[in-house]
């Protein structure tokens, strides 16, 4: 994809203004995001639109491979890569030396938990964990690991239910820190109280909160986190952080894969060969360094420095204000249509979930207004522009910095 000069401009003067103090020009930001402005597009929780930003970062080394040493194209991977992790780190307040790459979110809580001597001893979560993460707990459960799920109660987690469920022998307790079903937010600082209390640890998927609503692991007591990228974090698939709290590395939390640097003590490796040591020398990594294991994608993590950059210059803060003032309208008007709000009052995140009366009576609104041309709203596959009958029968949404109250009307007309 190629940026038109019009997209290029805009992105440069956003990226400029976000160092003013004056509240930024949302509808210039929303600009950069130009699918934004080809479809009424409710679904970050899902996929966040790319925007003119990362599509220029990822075009930049596209073409670097393509045509070589240039201008305007750089090796990215010697460039950037050293950035992106500090740059994470500095999001959620950890230290560079606590973050690391690997494949996706669920690839991190799995090395987190692979990593752990869980033998004798249980894990506790619950049923607004990620539904995909809860099915390789329930797998877990098969293979002999002791389990417990904690239910909802109308659609919120009741800290008192965690805590009958964690006992001495508790390891872990995993949460999704933003739930994906209903962007119900835990108390993650009172979990992390109740897993040390008992000798164990937290772990929170982080994906559907970093780059929306603030995150301080340390303020919250959160021991380790992973994260894609591709939510509002607003890069793309193919990789995702991975945070552990420093003193557990190694620790608490082993590798299980291996990586390092071997060095050949023989003829004709090395001339001279130390004598005394082995002909095969091992040199591991240390730190985090022990779980980033094989090559990242480089033209994802070009997407990734470049988003990081962009909501660096927005700030956490405006990001969350703007989000809450579009969730809020929500929230308030659809009731009266006949959609009832699942997510709990007072929700401090960009979802908010609602049950439809009738769930393909919903959808059948949303292609009636695409027929007759009064809206374009997709809900068909994984990167949809709005998620209808998710569980049957619950209609999200999850809003970012493209959004405007434009947006809300339209879905108002089209529900109504």
């Amino acid at each position: 994809m190629k940026v038109n000069r019009r997209q290029f401009l805009t992105a440069a003067a956003v990226a400029s203004a976000g160092h003013a103090s004056a509240e930024p020009d949302w509808e210039a930001i929303r600009r950069t995001f130009p699918r934004a402005l080809n479809e009424t597009y409710f679904n970050a929780a899902a996929q966040h639109p790319l925007g003119v930003h990362t599509v220029q970062a990822m075009q930049r080394y596209m073409d670097f491979l393509y045509l070589g040493p240039g201008e305007g194209r750089e090796d990215l991977w010697e460039t950037m890569l050293p950035k992106v992790r500090p740059g994470f780190a500095r999001l959620i307040n950890a230290r560079p030396s606590e973050v690391t790459l690997c494949p996706s979110t669920t690839v991190g809580e799995n090395l987190v938990l692979n990593g752990m001597d869980l033998a004798g001893g249980n894990v506790v979560t619950n049923d607004l964990h990620y539904s995909a993460c809860l099915a390789g707990y329930l797998r877990r459960r098969r293979m002999g690991l002791d389990v417990r799920i904690v239910k909802h109660r109308d659609w919120r987690i009741d800290l008192r239910d965690m805590e009958r469920a964690v006992d001495r022998k508790t390891r872990l307790i995993a949460i999704s820190l933003v739930s994906s079903v209903n962007g119900h937010l835990e108390d993650a600082r009172a979990l992390s109280e109740l897993a040390h209390a008992h000798g164990a640890y937290l772990f929170a998927d982080i994906i559907q909160g970093a780059g929306a609503i603030p995150i301080d692991v340390r303020a919250l007591g959160i021991d380790m986190a992973s994260c894609g990228m591709y939510k509002w974090l607003q890069g793309e698939h193919g990789w995702a952080f991975l945070y552990l709290r420093e003193d557990l590395i190694g620790s608490v939390v082993k590798p299980t894969q291996f990586t390092g640097r071997p060095e050949m003590n023989y003829p004709p490796w090395t001339p001279k060969p130390k004598a005394g040591q082995p002909e095969f020398i091992a040199h591991d990594p240390q730190g985090i360094a022990d779980f980033d294991v094989g090559t990242p994608s480089v033209i994802t993590l070009a997407a990734q420095h470049a988003a990081l950059g962009f909501i660096e210059r927005l700030t956490i803060p405006r990001i969350r204000a703007h989000a809450r003032a579009l969730t809020e309208r929500l929230r308030k008007e659809l009731p009266a249509l006949g959609y009832r709000p699942i997510t709990p009052p007072g929700t401090e995140t960009p979802i908010v979930t609602f049950l439809c009366p009738d769930a393909e009576q919903t959808k059948e609104k949303i292609r009636r207004a695409a027929r007759e041309g009064r809206a374009r709203i997709s809900i068909t596959g994984p990167n949809s522009a709005l998620t209808v009958g998710r569980f049957g029968n619950h209609l999200r949404f999850s809003v970012s910095v493209y959004n405007h109250q434009q947006d809300v009307d339209r879905m108002l007309e089209v529900l109504s």
